[in-house]
């Protein structure tokens, strides 16, 4: 493997134990690290790629700069396999940094913990994930798993990983983020500095969607991103829009990059024509409270043909109409992946 080169390849989606690195190009996936590492665009060096008429085509290559035209590399990553289809990736890789520490601290309050973000990043940490999990969100993970999660009677956790190379670094970071999460309420910092440990409180934050998926029932993911200093804004507006169309809401993201994934379930006595209802309404009123907090329809999920009828709340028809052209120049014919986006 290539860590075992001493080498790291960043981007690490939820669902990377069952994900292709095609796949991930084509969504332009991101997941936990994004805050400190960036996503999957950051590391496509170079791509060869088939078009819709059979020709194959490179873009870009090993090389640190080109500007040699428009980026056709980038416009391709997160093009959702309407465009072309990759049959070779180059991506780059940075040396494995030696050390990693986890960190979890529950709140008591949903507020306190996405303050408790926002001073982290002013502290200039630049952590390497900070991930957020509501109750509810806890209390799916435990039914999946079939056991308890530390703290679980929080209102919410946040879980903080930091890598690097120098011991030093980690004991100002533990200094930092200890002081910090006292200050806004935490009830306790627990520390997992070992594989081991590392990997259970980790455990309950990756099986949500293997979790909604296996034992949630039916239910629809909105994968909204805001400013990060309006994170606890947004969830206690999903929260509140779950309440008035009776649906049953999780909450989970990267708080770290303001991204966050809302999960609206159907309860079990609710009719399937009031659930389509009230779905629908749902969803359009989280995604215009989203943009009006200066966010977007989708972090790192995608358009593809769930969030198709809402692309016109967020982008212009000008916008849509200049994405239609893209598409038509590389698929006149519109063959590949028909019906997506648009």
């Amino acid at each position: 493997t290539v860590e075992a080169e001493g080498l790291f390849y960043p981007p690490d989606p939820a669902s990377l134990e069952s994900c292709s690195i095609g796949g991930n190009v084509a969504e332009g996936s991101g997941g936990p690290r994004a805050v400190r590492y960036g996503t999957t665009k950051d590391y496509v060096c170079g791509l060869e790629a088939v078009l819709p008429n059979g020709e194959i085509i490179s873009t870009g290559g090993k090389v640190v700069k080109d500007v040699t035209g428009y980026n056709l590399t980038q416009l391709l990553v997160g093009s959702e396999g309407t465009l072309a289809i990759f049959t070779r990736i180059t991506l780059r890789l940075i040396p494995k940094p030696k050390l990693k520490v986890n960190l979890l601290a529950p709140f008591s309050e949903l507020s306190a913990a996405a303050k408790t973000v926002s001073a982290l990043l002013q502290e200039k940490i630049v952590p390497t994930a900070i991930e957020f999990m509501d109750q509810p969100a806890m209390r799916l993970a435990e039914k999946y798993l079939k056991k308890e999660i530390v703290f679980d009677t929080a209102a919410a956790h946040l879980l903080i990983e930091r890598d690097g190379n120098r011991k030093e670094d980690f004991d100002h970071l533990l200094d930092t983020v200890g002081t910090v999460c006292e200050r806004f309420g935490a009830w306790d910092l627990l520390v997992a500095d070992q594989k081991e440990a590392q990997n259970r409180l980790w455990e309950g934050r990756r099986c949500i969607f293997e979790a909604a998926n296996r034992i949630g029932g039916v239910y629809e993911t909105m994968d909204v991103v805001v400013p990060r200093s309006r994170i606890a804004d947004l969830v206690r507006s999903a929260q509140g829009i779950a309440e008035k169309s009776r649906l049953e809401p999780v909450c989970v993201g990267h708080a770290g990059d303001g991204n966050v994934h809302v999960l609206y379930f159907k309860p079990e006595d609710m009719e399937k024509d009031r659930w389509t209802e009230e779905i629908k309404k749902a969803t359009l009123t989280l995604y215009r409270t989203t943009l009006e907090m200066g966010g977007k329809i989708t972090a790192e999920h995608g358009i593809g043909l769930t969030r198709k009828p809402y692309l016109s709340l967020d982008l212009s028809e000008t916008q849509i109409e200049l994405l239609k052209g893209i598409k038509k120049a590389f698929d006149p014919k519109g063959i590949l992946n028909p019906g997506k986006i648009f």
